[in-house]
């Protein structure tokens, strides 16, 4: 009953609401000429894209955000503590307001590009500024409310303890050790971890149905490790409250993908894609399971990787005579911060990576949705080696 509750109702119902929603969605932003703008350097093949509506992220965002306050209601539930089935930790509705922040950045951006006709929306440092603050919020409340805890799998309980740090191995179905990070390593990792998840997404977020056929899986998969970790008694309850906020991103992000599938009659935009990031960062890091959310986003790091990579190489092999003799070092410095003249060479054929394959599996006669469907492949292998990496630990 306890698992039907925190995780199958919370995520049919944002799956049901989110696929009705969406068909009057969708026709509002047609008749509002809403339209995604497409890169000039993006793929050609994506040229008829240009005229499919953008911001449906906006639904599952507002999707998951009423479903998880109306579960704090819902009666019976182990993460309930006091009167009018409230959870007696703040962090609960705090995990959501700071994802839902990310998605409201998202908006701004999607909005920007809308007004300006184009694909600029607010500049990336002001992004990238703000996701970083709202990480910061979020450590720093739980920092206060002494959550500051990262879960560990056994095999490294040794290795933060013997640097010192407070630890323990509480009993349970699922024991897991518990370490309390120092508060400034703490509210570091809380702002690297949401500025980080968030470009990653949203660099992933390319290609139809790409983004939100892996976010449901990587929010589904921790959803169970929360929950698992919360039933164990080795954790506050408070990790039933997180698998319910999980599992009902991981609904809404199915129906969204009803409609975002190849052909796409809709995008999430950066609306969406900031949306998931930031609310994976928060679950991860108030829920203490970073260590599983690294490999579970494997995919996510190696985009961001192979954008990074592209545009260093790019800059790194621009040839380039000094006007004066200067050391190699000198060289790489001025050819990596400055804006010079001419063409380097591409590690990639084009960045981020899902790009990259794109391109090259289209000369072996594949299409899109098949690049895709590798993808959900790869995240799908991803999220069961993580679950039984978890369990069988």
């Amino acid at each position: 009953m306890a698992a039907l509750l925190q995780l199958v109702l919370p995520c049919m119902t944002a799956l049901v609401l989110t696929a009705i929603c969406m068909p009057f969605y969708i026709k509002k932003l047609n008749a509002l000429q809403i339209n995604q703008f497409l890169r000039e350097e993006g793929p050609k093949s994506h040229s008829h894209k240009a005229k499919t509506p953008t911001m449906g992220g906006l639904v599952f965002m507002v999707t998951t955000l009423v479903v998880v306050l109306a579960m704090a209601f819902v009666p019976g539930q182990p993460n309930q503590h006091f009167a009018f089935g409230l959870p007696k930790d703040p962090c609960y509705f705090l995990v959501i307001i700071i994802g839902f922040l990310c998605g409201v950045v998202g908006l701004l951006d999607d909005s920007a590009k809308v007004i300006n006709k184009g694909n600029k929306g607010i500049s990336g440092y002001v992004r990238l500024a703000i996701e970083t603050c709202l990480g910061v919020v979020l450590a720093v409340v739980l920092t206060l409310c002494s959550d500051n805890k990262l879960l560990l799998p056994n095999a490294l309980y040794s290795i933060f303890t013997a640097a010192g740090a407070a630890a323990s191995v509480p009993d349970g179905a699922y024991p897991v050790a518990i370490v309390i990070l120092p508060a400034l390593l703490f509210i570091a990792l809380g702002a690297f971890l949401t500025a980080a998840t968030t470009n990653a997404v949203n660099l992933h977020d390319g290609m139809d149905g790409l983004a939100a056929g892996t976010a449901c899986q990587v929010f589904a998969a921790m959803a169970v490790i929360l929950f698992l970790t919360g039933g164990a008694g080795s954790v506050e309850p408070v990790q039933y409250g997180y698998a319910t906020i999980s599992a009902t991103a991981a609904g809404a992000l199915l129906g969204f993908l009803l409609y975002n599938k190849n052909p796409a009659q809709i995008f999430m935009g950066d609306t969406g894609s900031l949306f998931i990031g930031g609310l994976m960062a928060c679950l991860a890091l108030a829920g203490g399971i970073v260590v599983w959310f690294i490999p579970l986003t494997l995919i996510y790091i190696a985009e961001a990787l192979s954008v990074m990579a592209q545009v260093t190489y790019f800059k790194l092999t621009k040839p380039y005579t000094p006007e004066k003799p200067m050391s190699a070092l000198a060289l790489i410095k001025l050819k990596l911060t400055k804006r010079l003249p001419g063409e380097g060479k591409r590690l990639f054929r084009m960045a981020p990576l899902h790009h990259h394959y794109e391109a090259v599996m289209a000369d072996k006669g594949w299409a899109e949705w098949q690049v895709v469907m590798a993808f959900w492949g790869v995240q799908l292998i991803l999220c069961a080696t993580v679950l039984l990496t978890f369990h069988y630990r």
